[in-house]
């Protein structure tokens, strides 16, 4: 399972946290910032996989396929569902909405788990404990936000959130993360006034939240935040 973490959450650094604005709008206007995209995931993975690149993964057809090779593949494959979605969206034949991103994301992780060896499953189920709880950060902070706007682009037909408003929310939503692996009985309190604060802030209107990104940032934060307190403290 080690392995399944790291390639999980190396795709979701390459393709949430450190896909700027500019390579996403490269990529879907020229080759080249699908290229760029590409060339950001191979340098992630091959950075988390490090222990893992020249060892068996898979033994077919009389080869041995070792990790660098696997990584090579799940690259290409990435390339193929970019290159598919960014067709199928630029010539109109489906809208880039809530459902086509799901199913972008869903066929990554389907060739992650397709690719992944789990024959040397870990006595931790979840992995390593630091990849696994990483792997949920990434996931409340930077791809939450763009499901967010996702969501608020196709009911209310929203921009993407400003500068000021994406990373505000990526800090409230880290904090309530963040409370949930506190030690102690505090931490419970705390969280309840942290949310409240934003709850305030909200209904004040001292800081432009729609509903939809103050109950959605809030529910996934919790069950993260519970995710990762359980992975913690638990295993």
């Amino acid at each position: 399972m080690d392995i399944f973490w790291r390639l999980v959450l190396s795709h979701l650094i390459a393709d949430f946290t450190l896909q700027t604005d500019w390579i996403n709008r490269m990529k879907r206007e020229k080759f080249l910032g699908v290229i760029a995209h590409i060339g950001v995931h191979i340098v992630v993975t091959t950075a988390l996989l490090i222990p893992y690149l020249n060892i068996k993964w898979f033994h077919f057809m009389g080869m041995d396929l070792k990790g660098y090779l696997i990584i090579i593949i799940l690259c290409c494959l990435h390339f193929l569902v970019d290159q598919t979605r960014i067709y199928i969206t630029k010539n109109d034949i489906y809208p880039d909405n809530t459902l086509f991103f799901l199913v972008d994301q869903l066929f990554h992780f389907y060739f992650i788990f397709l690719f992944t060896p789990f024959l040397n499953v870990s006595a931790n189920f979840l992995g390593e404990k630091i990849v696994v709880i990483l792997t949920f950060l990434v996931l409340i902070t930077h791809t939450t936000t763009v499901l967010i706007y996702y969501i608020e682009k196709d009911i209310k037909n929203l921009p993407f959130p400003t500068f000021d408003q994406k990373y505000f929310m990526i800090f409230e939503r880290t904090v309530i993360w963040g409370l949930f692996l506190l030690k102690g009985k505090w931490w419970l309190a705390i969280l309840i006034i942290w949310i409240y604060q934003l709850y305030y802030l909200k209904k004040k209107k001292l800081m432009d939240i729609s509903d939809i990104n103050f109950y959605l940032s809030v529910s996934v934060s919790i069950v993260f935040g519970i995710l990762s307190r359980y992975c913690l403290y638990s295993i």
